[in-house]
């Protein structure tokens, strides 16, 4: 079997993995894919294991993945994150290749927030300030100004004080493992794009759900998913901030079924969790594997 390296990975166009990624949205929102939600083991105290699989009917490609959450590794010298991601041909189950699993998440994650970019912002975003300093926070720097250049980017670590940044963020990603809100909804000004990538349970969030009150259009990646996961979409759904039929996939703006940024002092909400069908559209790029 093949191996796809960190590098492999690296060496893709960030653009490419970009229309990958709108590839694969819209086949999961036109229902050409198998797309469940994740599988999640709680060992406790932050600690967990999370399966999340995928079948791109089209290209006949499945990918299965194991990334396993452990807090404390860090004081053992390991990373936070563990994984390891394969992939099968979909229709008889031969393995065909394994990818690193953190390179993988990191960019098929920042590439669907590309995709978010382009039919959510303003075309004239000129300042992007990201929310987190570790992998995903660089993905998503590399991605973004891949997709836009931007005047200004700034990165905001976890005690920097913020409150100067937004108060000129045309774009903002999210991408912390903080449990409770960054900064107040009443930061974000109009006009804004915010891109929620970080927090993935449903008692956790990065942004008050009163941001996603203010939001004209709240779009995720895969929508059960969210609605069942993502502690910002949960919370505003509950308190009746947002309505849950109003809570589109990407997918969904992809193909013109859904509105995207309509006016320009909109405010819009992209929120990612993950899902296996983006594994599957990166193994698909990286092994050359064509629509049948």
């Amino acid at each position: 079997m093949k191996h796809v390296t960190r590098e492999d990975i690296e060496a893709l166009s960030p653009r490419d993995v970009a229309d990958a990624m709108a590839r694969a949205l819209a086949m999961v929102a036109r229902g050409d894919a198998v797309a469940p939600v994740r599988t999640h083991i709680d060992l406790g105290a932050g600690a967990g294991t999370f399966l999340i699989s995928g079948v791109l009917t089209e290209l006949d490609l499945m990918t299965v993945k194991v990334i396993s959450v452990r807090p404390k590794n860090p004081e053992s010298g390991l990373a936070r994150l563990q994984g390891g991601l394969m992939a099968f041909r979909a229709s008889t189950g031969e393995p065909l290749a394994t990818l690193d699993a953190q390179a993988a998440t990191e960019a098929r994650t920042a590439a669907c927030s590309a995709v978010s970019f382009r039919l959510l912002a303003r075309p004239d975003s000129s300042v992007l300030v990201i929310f987190g300093t570790g992998p995903q926070g660089s993905a998503h720097r590399r991605a973004l100004c891949a997709e836009h250049e931007f005047r200004q980017v700034s990165m905001v670590g976890r005690d920097d004080d913020a409150s100067a940044v937004l108060r000129s963020a045309d774009v903002i990603v999210t991408a912390t493992n903080s449990t409770s809100p960054l900064f107040a909804a009443a930061a974000v000004l109009p006009g804004t794009h915010v891109i929620c990538v970080g927090s993935g349970g449903p008692a956790a969030m990065e942004v008050e759900p009163e941001l996603l009150g203010r939001a004209s259009a709240v779009r995720v990646d895969h929508r059960q998913t969210c609605i069942e996961e993502a502690g910002e979409v949960v919370a505003a759904v509950r308190s009746g901030l947002v309505d849950e039929a109003d809570v589109r996939e990407l997918g969904e703006v992809v193909l013109g079924r859904a509105a995207g940024r309509v006016q320009a002092d909109d405010i819009t909400v992209y929120k990612s969790v993950g899902n296996g069908t983006q594994d599957a559209a990166l193994a698909a790029l990286l092994l050359g594997v064509n629509p049948r």
